[in-house]
């Protein structure tokens, strides 16, 4: 079997765009910037240290780069002008994205989950605790939790 007659499930497949669709065609899922230049870097270790969703690129920068992706992976989209042509861009690379601070992720109990389910939302209050790693590194962390002893907790375990 040769690459053209390859199933699409085998090979993902580049649609060309005039604009970041909101999300993908095929699947339904959202749709995200691919970051290129990231090495052996995973989405996990990227999230971790970003607090941004992307897909990763790897180092090589193809020719007509795609500069967005499905979440799940199943489509990348190029830019394209309304002609059809190739529109310039700037890929999104590693080393011009900042590190953002785990504080700007909000973190919320299971106990906020009941809370909501039960209608109760006036029980649901959001903390922030300043928290030392393991690794000695100091972090603020935003919970949204029923109590603060219930933030705590919550904190306990993501720590």
């Amino acid at each position: 079997m040769d690459n053209m007659s390859m199933p699409d499930d085998r090979r993902p497949r580049i649609i060309d765009v005039t604009r970041k669709p909101t999300k993908c065609p095929d699947c339904g899922e959202r749709v995200v910037d691919i970051v290129y230049g990231t090495g052996d870097m995973t989405e996990i270790e990227f999230a971790l240290q970003y607090r941004k969703e992307a897909i990763m690129g790897g180092d090589n920068i193809p020719r007509r780069p795609p500069i967005w992706c499905c979440s799940c992976g199943c489509k990348r989209f190029r830019k394209v002008n309304p002609d059809g042509t190739d529109a310039p861009v700037k890929v999104k690379m590693l080393k011009d994205i900042r590190k953002a601070p785990v504080s700007v992720i909000n973190w919320s109990s299971s106990m906020v989950d009941r809370a909501l389910e039960s209608n109760q939302i006036d029980l649901i209050h959001k903390y922030t605790l300043d928290i030392t790693t393991e690794f000695e590194e100091k972090e603020t962390l935003v919970m949204t939790a029923v109590s603060q002893s219930d933030a705590e907790l919550l904190a306990r375990e993501l720590v």
